[in-house]
């Protein structure tokens, strides 16, 4: 499926997270029942005992019929003779009676002991069943397995590529960070040992006479090994140290592609695209291959400036880098992302374990030496010795891309970084020779057997699975591979295609936070139209007498869960003071607050007087803005500094006597930027400001004092006269302290500028990310084009103000 075909297809479908439900797992412990202690059979002694008497017997009937002895006294052997032959119809007697009852009790202890064997066989299957069951559930084949599969038989499948994409799929994006599975993914069928424990009895004492008991061991013996392991899923983990590495060599490299391929298939049904994050890197011979993942959500290019929910989906970038122009583009934005998120492990401020989200997922097909790769003599013909494909010209005027990606430079970290860094590298080889170093795992296409039941052309893959460590474990063997042909491909991409997450509250602050994104629509540069937010309804009130007034609410950040953080110069003011070392993000706060101001109220509602002590650049933009009656650079003369004042006092005499009159003035927002140093220069400056605004509320005039340090000065004079308070990253703990009496912002991480506290209300305290009004813009914005015709917007306020005269 082409890109332009994927992004041809209706509305997307908003994907909400949901509550994981787990299959169980048996943990279940099995003993085995022991071998019965059969009863011994009357002893061969017995016998004996009975021919000795039967030939006692004999002996006195011969001395009875062979010698005459007188007198009757022969008469005297007859009793011996008959308790001889009692004795020994007594034995035999009990010798029979003894086997008889042996034998019976024998049969009744083997009768139970089976009947125990029969019942554990039966509890036996069900766990076996059961587990296996449980294990398919989390961890579904992509697609229907085949006729001749029968690792399957008896249990219920319902594969990926068959089930709702919708809100009614509860597999679907269900794997969290937290999850013990998270980042991992099948590639086959396999044995593995079983949950449950099977505790084998007692070893029973067996006699040559008893072949029933041992028939019945053998049977013990059979159930052990039949049930300690069972057929599963097999699965790797992605978030483990070090590179995996895919490797089929000869005929079976696509085979090893295409499991490949099944993998970031479960990769990306499994894991939301706001966790994980993929970027492909395949040469210019395998577009076919992997041109159908540009249409997955996960793969849209990743970039931590921008605000995801105000993306616009038709110029989305996709991190399938397919040959080597794409690939020399891409390699330096993996580098940069890498090297930030390296940054952010050094934060003192973050929680140990905490993830790095998304985690990015990089993959690499194989390149080969002679197809894919420039060789240095590139101007000479070259004949590859496989196919001899022979490739002639100069390589001066088209990106070169000489090595693996895998040997790049840019790449060094992903492929050598620690896993708390939030990236994995999946990689295609054709050989072991071409592993990476620090591999950890080698899933090795070891064998393909032909299935000659199953018809022409059907064939069972076999991988081992090897840890790269001294004295590793057993590898762990697949015998039945996952693979997806390419037509499944497509239509799997075309179904994940539309599908976005909706998104829930973020749980930790914003690292950049655009302005324009704060209002309601999004403030679009290319069809701004001023007055349609200066009647915004929700940044307006009414005073005593019903009629409409500017609140004097703007947004200037946002919160943790993306709550918008606003500033009411009403009900937290009138006045504030800002206080930011260099590089903490002042300077951009303060035209935030300028640039929300003017966006939401109109000229005739709120003025602004800048008042920059140093002549810096960071109030020189907003000079032509029809809301500013005032603009003072480099005031450091105390003759100019008394001027101002002047000018000021003036100002506040005006706006009492409209007052008395009844009439409204525009609101008059006095920001003085480095006002401490202005207070050295002039002692008494602070005392004439305050004075001459201390009814600033009634007359509408609110002042706005920024500084890099407080310079000792806020607890003599300033702390008793401002009512909020804006605090950025501090030089100390004291200067922390001064301003919010806490030190929490010393210990804002100096590589996220913007970051602070607002100290507002009754002592309430907001960790918020401030505003960026310096976001790079395109060309095409800094024009309008009614009719079609390319006009350039006019930078001062004259159209502003020509506007403003034709509505009055």
């Amino acid at each position: 499926m082409s890109h332009q075909q994927a992004t041809s297809k209706p509305a997307s479908h908003v994907i909400s997270r949901k509550a994981r439900i787990w299959p169980e797992i048996p943990q279940e412990k099995v003993l085995l029942p022991g071998a019965p202690q059969l009863p011994q059979g009357p002893q061969v002694g017995t016998l004996s005992f009975v021919l000795f008497n039967l030939l006692g017997m004999g002996l006195y009937v011969l001395i009875f019929s062979t010698f005459k002895i007188g007198g009757g006294a022969q008469f005297f052997l007859l009793p011996f003779i008959a308790i001889s032959g009692m004795m020994a119809l007594g034995t035999v007697a009990n010798f029979l009676t003894q086997h008889v009852s042996t034998k019976r009790k024998s049969k009744t202890l083997m009768e139970r002991y089976e009947a125990q064997l029969q019942e554990v066989e039966q509890r036996l299957q069900g766990l076996h069943w059961k587990e296996r069951q449980a294990r398919l559930d989390l961890d579904p084949p992509l697609l229907p397995p085949r006729p001749e599969q029968q690792v399957y038989q008896g249990l219920s499948i319902v594969p990926l590529i068959e089930r709702g994409f919708d809100e009614q799929d509860t597999q679907l994006w269900a794997r969290k960070p937290d999850d013990p599975d998270f980042l991992t993914v099948r590639i086959g069928m396999g044995s593995q040992p079983a949950t449950y424990e099977i505790q084998a009895p007692p070893t029973a004492n067996t006699f040559p006479d008893q072949p029933r008991l041992e028939a019945s061991l053998a049977r013990v013996q059979a159930l052990q090994e039949r049930h300690n392991t069972l057929k599963v899923p097999i699965t790797v983990k992605l978030n483990e140290p070090g590179p995996i590495a895919l490797v089929g060599t000869r005929d079976r490299l696509e085979a090893a592609r295409e499991l490949l391929q099944a993998m970031v298939c479960q990769l990306v049904y499994h894991h939301s695209p706001e966790e994980v994050r993929i970027i492909i890197l395949t040469p210019r011979s395998q577009e076919q291959a992997w041109r159908w993942a540009t249409a997955l959500p996960h793969t849209v290019l990743y970039d931590p400036r921008q605000a995801e929910e105000v993306v616009d989906e038709s110029n989305q970038r996709h991190a399938v880098a397919i040959g080597a122009g794409a690939i020399l583009e891409h390699l330096p934005l993996i580098s940069r992302e890498l090297g930030r998120r390296e940054l952010l492990l050094g934060d003192t401020r973050r929680e140990e374990g905490q993830h790095l989200l998304p985690h990015l997922v990089i993959v690499v097909d194989h390149f080969d030496l002679w197809q894919d790769l420039d060789q240095p003599s590139a101007p000479q013909p070259v004949v590859s010795p496989h196919n001899s494909i022979q490739r002639t010209g100069s390589l001066e005027h088209r990106p070169q891309l000489s090595v693996s990606p895998l040997k790049r430079p840019e790449m060094t970290l992903a492929l050598s970084g620690p896993t708390t860094l939030g990236v994995s590298v999946l990689c295609l080889c054709a050989h072991k020779a071409d592993v990476p170093m620090n591999s950890n795992l080698l899933v090795d296409i070891t064998h393909i057997q032909d299935d000659k039941q199953a018809g022409k052309g059907s064939y069972t893959l076999q991988a081992q699975v090897r840890q790269l460590c001294p004295n590793p474990p057993p590898a762990i063997t697949c015998d039945e591979v996952d693979g997806v042909p390419l037509q499944a491909l497509s239509y799997f991409s075309q179904r994940m295609f539309p599908l976005h997450v909706n998104r829930t509250k973020r749980l930790e602050l914003r690292t950049q936070v655009d302005l324009r994104t704060l209002f309601e629509p999004p403030l679009d540069l290319l069809y701004y139209d001023p007055f349609a937010y200066w009647s915004d309804p929700m940044f307006r009130g009414r005073d005593a007498k019903g009629k409409e007034m500017p609140m004097m609410r703007i947004p200037i950040g946002t919160k943790i869960g993306d709550e918008i953080q606003y500033l009411d110069l009403l009900k937290d003011g009138p006045h504030g003071l800002l206080i930011g070392q260099t590089g903490s993000g002042k300077s951009e706060l303060l035209q935030t607050i300028i640039m929300a101001l003017s966006i939401i109220y109109r000229p005739n509602e709120v003025n602004f007087l800048l008042i920059d002590y140093k002549a810096g650049l960071a109030l020189e933009p907003f000079r032509h803005l029809p809301h500013t009656i005032g603009f003072l650079s480099n005031v450091s003369s105390p003759a100019l500094i008394q001027r101002f004042i002047t000018m000021l006092r003036a100002e506040a005499m005006r706006r009492e006597i409209r007052l008395k009159e009844g009439k409204k003035s525009p609101r008059l927002i006095i920001i003085i930027d480095e006002f401490a140093e202005m207070a050295k220069q002039t002692d008494s400056v602070l005392d004439e400001l305050f004075t001459i605004t201390r009814v600033g509320r009634e007359i509408g005039m609110h002042l706005l004092l920024a500084s890099q340090r407080p310079e000792g000065i806020i607890a003599t004079r300033v702390r008793d006269y401002v009512q909020y308070r804006l605090c950025l990253r501090c030089a100390s703990p004291e200067d922390s302290r001064e301003i919010l009496r806490r030190v929490d912002a010393a210990y804002l991480p100096a590589s996220i500028p913007g970051r602070g506290y607002l100290l507002h209300g009754d002592n309430q305290l907001d960790l918020f990310q401030a505003a960026r009004v310096s976001i790079p813009v395109t060309l095409d914005q800094l024009y309008v084009k009614p009719n079609g015709i390319e006009t350039p917007v006019d930078p001062t306020n004259d159209v502003l103000i020509a506007q403003l005269a034709a509505e009055k």
